[in-house]
């Protein structure tokens, strides 16, 4: 079975996590920790890191240090991960789904300016599948409204948003207030598990870092000031993570080779289309996702492609469809997010796929579309 990802650990992650077992620095304190968050947000251009278990409790912390509460409404796109939508509804706050564009399945901002009420108080922007959402002019309307911006770069870490007027490109995860990343086991880089959150403001980075160790001061250990979480990463998952960041761009050139070996492979077929992207943007590669012209072919694909020994799978479903949130939201307010979700599938994507397994895969793809697409 071809697997629908497979991290590689071809650096130092196994000299790394021998010297935090020989020292005995295995958990929430150690170096790795430390030159993790120096090192990624100096990748990144950001002047703070902190780190923590995972995106999904980022994601959570950095609503929490921003005030997010009880009676406050928080935008999110409809076509992503639950995890978004689910961690603003843990602060007490309201989801409100807006529906993505088609040219980078990012959140429309066409569409966000109509879903912004008095309580609206962040958005948060998840650039999808390695390509980033159309930041000028989101931020330009977060700007106009007032509102925090947290943008969630799991799946697109280093992918750039071309600016129109001069051709400039800019990192995702630079635009707002925090961004949230992810090293769970199928991402571009991994840990495991295990997130990072990156922002410029101090005062938000010492709440973050309060916030992340149970509320504690920083100045006075073990006098708690306010209401925190345990949401820290271990020296074990940091050593892995600085091991991973230290071959990243290594990592892109080959994915993004990787890419273009099945974008080649598949525009043979003009029944399949290969994931967009915009002409605002730099992709970073992360899954190989295609598009069927009929809904109906998707599961029976994948499961020939299963028969066949190739892992598949499906393109997540929009959160409007999820049942905590069926009865707050209309169906028909999300025709892009609907319509990408139900003719979409996932093919292997790991960094080691050789190019045979590629054009084998394709050849199982086009052959079985051809003939079953009519």
């Amino acid at each position: 079975m071809i697997p629908i990802f497979e991290p590689e650990f071809t650096g130092k992650e196994r000299q790394y996590l021998l010297e935090c077992i020989n020292t005995g620095w295995i958990s929430s304190q150690g170096r790795f920790i430390v030159e993790f968050e120096a090192a990624y947000a100096q990748h990144t251009g950001m002047a703070f890191g902190i780190a923590t278990s995972n995106c999904t409790t980022a994601l959570h912390l950095s609503l929490l240090a921003m005030g997010i509460g009880a009676g406050d409404e928080v935008i999110c796109p409809d076509l992503t991960f639950i995890a978004p939508a689910n961690m603003i509804a843990m602060t007490g706050a309201t989801p409100v789904l807006v529906d993505v564009e088609p040219s980078g399945w990012g959140i429309d901002p066409d569409r966000l300016e109509a879903r912004i009420t008095p309580r609206t108080k962040a958005i948060i922007v998840v650039h999808a599948f390695g390509h980033a959402a159309n930041m000028g002019p989101i931020m330009e309307i977060a700007r106009r409204h007032g509102l925090k911006v947290i943008e969630d770069v799991a799946e697109a870490p280093d992918a750039e948003w071309i600016d129109p007027a001069t051709g400039i490109g800019q990192r995702v995860g630079t635009f707002g207030d925090a961004a949230c990343y992810s090293f769970f086991a199928n991402k571009i880089m991994t840990s495991g598990e295990g997130g990072i959150i990156l922002c410029h403001d101090t005062d938000l980075a010492r709440e973050l870092r309060v916030l992340r160790d149970h509320g504690m001061s920083p100045e006075r250990r073990y006098v708690h000031d306010v209401i925190g979480t345990n949401y820290r990463m271990t020296n074990l998952q940091a050593a892995m993570a600085l091991a991973q960041l230290e071959r990243l761009n290594e990592t892109h050139q080959r994915r993004l080779h990787q890419a273009e070996l099945y974008r080649q492979a598949l525009s043979r077929c003009d029944k399949v289309t290969f994931r967009p992207v915009a002409s605002w943007c730099k992709p970073v590669h992360w899954l190989t996702t295609i598009t069927l012209s009929n809904p109906k072919l998707r599961t029976p694909l994948g499961n020939y492609l299963r028969h066949n020994g190739v892992e598949f799978r499906p393109m997540i479903f929009p959160v409007h469809e999820a049942k905590p949130y069926r009865s707050h939201n209309n169906p028909d307010d999300f025709p892009v997010s609907r319509d990408i979700s139900h003719r979409s599938l996932h093919l292997p994507s790991a960094v080691g796929l050789s190019e045979q397994d590629i054009a084998r895969i394709c050849d199982l793809v086009v052959a079985w579309v051809e003939k079953h697409d009519s």
